[in-house]
């Protein structure tokens, strides 16, 4: 099943654009192989975003506060838009940020 999904870099608005050929339900080892070199090696760590209007699966490294990795505007938009929805007045700022490297699949690949 073709899956895309996209690379979101700190200082970058757009992502690099990939797909991949997965089964519906990939498992954690093609996750991690996928993803881990995109991260530099960290840990995954998996997040439910709202992306596109639809539940989607995002990944980032699990120690980005650790390693001081810059902040990643576009991946924290994505992060906290379901939070704003369900929330509407919250200053955005009080919300959690991404750091560093963050991947967004186009469908639910984490089942």
């Amino acid at each position: 099943m073709k899956t895309p999904y996209g690379i979101y870099l700190p200082g970058k608005a757009e992502p690099e654009r990939r797909d991949v050929d997965w089964p519906h339900d990939p498992g954690y080892d093609r996750i991690r192989d996928l993803i881990r070199p995109l991260l530099d090696g960290g840990k995954l760590e998996h997040v439910t975003v709202l992306h596109n209007g639809k539940p989607a699966d995002m990944f980032v490294d699990e120690d980005f506060q650790d390693k001081g990795l810059p902040r990643n505007d576009a991946a924290t938009a994505i992060y906290r838009a379901y939070s704003l929805k369900c929330q509407p007045g919250t200053d955005p700022e009080t919300l959690p940020a991404i750091a560093g490297p963050a991947i967004i699949f186009e469908r639910r690949v984490w089942l």
